[in-house]
This record gives C-alpha cells, structure tokens and sequence, in this order.
C-alpha cells in the first residue's frame, strides 16, 4: 500500500510540474527544469529501487535512502521551482493571486525551517520511533514523508532567499553540525540502538557504517553548499558596499561643489544610472533586483500588470509599470523609495480606495520588488 501511495505522489509531482513547466518554460530556464527531473529520479531511486528493499535489512541502506531524500532530491526539486510551475497551471488571474497567496504561506524564514528539519530527524531517530517506522509500513511512509517534506522547505527556504545568502550559510551549516553529531552517536555508540537491524549479520558494524554516511558524506554535502552560499554573500555585500559608496560619494561631492558643477556631477550620475540603473536601485531601495523579480513572480504581480522583463507579464487590469522609476508620481504621492515600498506592501492604507489588493508582501520582498522596478527607465 505505501509503495502505491509512493508511486502515484511521485508520478503526480512529475505530472504537476511537466503541466505547468509548458507555459513556465522560458520563467524557469532549462537549468531550473533540469534540477527538479534530476531530483525527482533521486528520489524514484530512494524510494522505488531495489534500495528500498536493501533498506528493510540494512541499516547503512536506510541512510543512504533518507540522505538521497534529504541532501539531493530536495534540494535539487527546490532549485526547479515547483510553485512556478503550479501557479503556470492557473489561467485565470484571481485564481493564480489566491494560490500565489497559499505558496507563501509555505515560505516560511530558515530558523523556523531549521527547527522543524531538526526535530524530525532526531525524532524519527530515537530507537522507539525508528523501530515502529521499520515494522509498520505506514509509519515507514510517514517518517519518510516528513524528513522529505521539511528537507525540502528548509532547502525552498534558503536557496530561494538570494537577499540573505548569509543567513542560508548560516542555516545550511548549523544543519551540518547537528546531523553530523547524530551521525558521530550513531558511529560511536557501542551496541546497536535499533532492535529490528540487530538480528541482522555484524549489526554494530551495520550501524556504523550508517552513522558514517550520515556523519561524512552528509556533512560533507552541507559544508560544502555552505561554502558557496557563504562566497554569494560575499560577492553579493560587495555589490552592495560599491552602490552605497557610489551614492554616498555621489552626496558628498554634490555638497562640496557649486551649484552649476553640481548640475553637471548630477547629470553624469543619471547618464550612469541609465547606462547601469541596478547599482543605483539597490543602494535606493535596499533591495535585490534580481530578487525582486521572483516576488513579482511569487505574489502575482504579473498577474495584473505589464511588467518588463518579467515573462508573461502582459495583463492590463493594473497600469503598465514600464518607465516606473522615471514617473513623478506612484498612487497619488511623490514617486520615493520609502513610498513605493509601503505602497507594494499595504496599498488599501496608501489608497483607499484602490483595485489593488493587499497580498501580504513582506518588508524584504517589497524592497526587491521596488529594486526592480526602479530599474525600469
């Protein structure tokens, strides 16, 4: 029963996806596409190949099954963006904003991610709980569901945070210390813990060999995903440190010239700007432009407006939104950065009364959105 309950999830996730993926297709890019099929064979492979069966006998087995799930198939279906692909299947605007409202729910921060993985893997490992999963195929399934389900909204949470890559690191690494420590128990313990591997042959042995996968190759796999989030923050700080000093050099010399010089150094500042509009985005806003055009993606933007650059952006229930960083005026107000943030964010209170709903975006994703924006001159 739990097989054919396995089978039709998976069949069904790749069905979803392949749906949806035909009208995200150019949204998505072939390296996103790529990822999630990749994923979702690592995960046929864990679950429906002779591994599974190994697994019911071995130990070392049911590692590897729960590290494929956890370290490769979830992050991979993550990076393919399945909430794309879903909200591709809603033709209808109103129906794409209410399940664009139902898929941010799902995004929850990374702490909130890390502690809910956390606990479902040390639970599921304590002796009691990881007996009942190897004798019951129910539980089996459940226990499978859950390090799967949280693997993949720890993995959705940090890989789709581009603003914050020092914090997915963060997140990322402390995920490595403590499944590498339940590992090192695992490997150091002196009698086996699971009573249902004990008959199996050497099943101290067995053991070990788990808590090594699971403490090694496991670890391995998070430090090394933790390094390169680490490296995008770096380069992503670095890019924010040069817009800041950009504009801050920019006030600096404008209070020091005269006001005819000024008038030039301005001049020269907004011939780069249009050259180059996203430094100076990002140092207005405080947000990611990059970032920003998966919000609009996300919250259903697109689904009202014509935004450039933004594939299958051409709805005309809102106003177009190309030229918006060049326009005087933003719903009724001066056309600022602290504006056009509050206006993303809470426009029943900005304008009342007004067509466009209030969709719940966060502060951060406003900003990016807003990044974005400002660089449509």
């Amino acid at each position: 029963m739990s097989s054919a309950l396995t089978t039709l999830s998976l069949v069904l996730l790749a069905g979803i996806y392949g749906a949806g993926m035909r009208s995200a297709r150019r949204r998505l890019g072939p390296p996103r596409i790529a990822a999630f099929f990749i994923g979702w064979v690592t995960a046929v492979v864990a679950l429906l190949s002779p591994l599974h069966h190994l697994a019911e006998i071995k130990l070392w087995a049911h590692m590897v099954q729960h590290e494929l799930l956890m370290l490769i198939a979830a992050p991979l279906i993550a990076l393919g963006r399945p909430d794309a692909a879903l909200l591709a299947l809603f033709n209808h605007p109103e129906q794409r904003k209410i399940a664009a409202r139902w898929m941010r729910h799902l995004t929850v921060r990374p702490a909130t991610a890390w502690i809910l993985h956390g606990i479902a893997v040390w639970i599921w490992h304590l002796p009691s709980f990881y007996t009942a999963a190897s004798l019951h195929p129910a539980i089996h399934l459940a226990q499978h569901i859950s390090f799967f389900a949280t693997a993949l909204l720890a993995w959705w949470s940090v890989l789709g945070r581009r603003s914050d890559y020092g914090a997915a690191a963060f997140y990322v690494f402390a995920t490595s210390m403590h499944t590498g420590l339940l590992g090192l128990l695992l490997f150091i313990a002196r009698r086996p813990w699971y009573p249902t591997y004990a008959t199996a042959h050497e099943p101290l042995a067995d053991q070990q060999l788990a808590g090594l996968i699971m403490w090694i190759p496991g670890g391995v796999i998070m430090a090394i995903t933790a390094m390169a989030l680490f490296a995008m923050w770096l380069r992503e700080s670095d890019r924010r440190v040069f817009a800041r000093e950009r504009l801050a050099l920019a006030k600096s010399e404008a209070g020091k010239l005269g006001p005819a010089i000024v008038i030039i150094f301005w001049l020269s500042i907004s011939i780069a700007a249009c050259s180059d509009p996203q430094p100076v985005a990002v140092a207005l806003t405080r947000g990611n432009p990059d970032k920003g055009k998966e919000s609009i993606r996300l919250y259903g933007c697109w689904a009202c407006h014509t935004i450039p650059g933004i594939h299958g952006a051409n709805a005309v229930i809102g106003p177009p939104l190309n030229g918006i960083a060049n326009r005087a005026y933003v719903a009724g107000h001066p056309n600022s950065p602290e504006h056009l943030v509050n206006w993303i964010r809470h426009p029943q209170q900005v304008r009342n009364p007004t067509p466009m709903p209030d969709m719940g975006v966060t502060e951060q994703a406003a900003r990016d959105i807003a990044a974005y924006l400002y660089t449509l001159r």
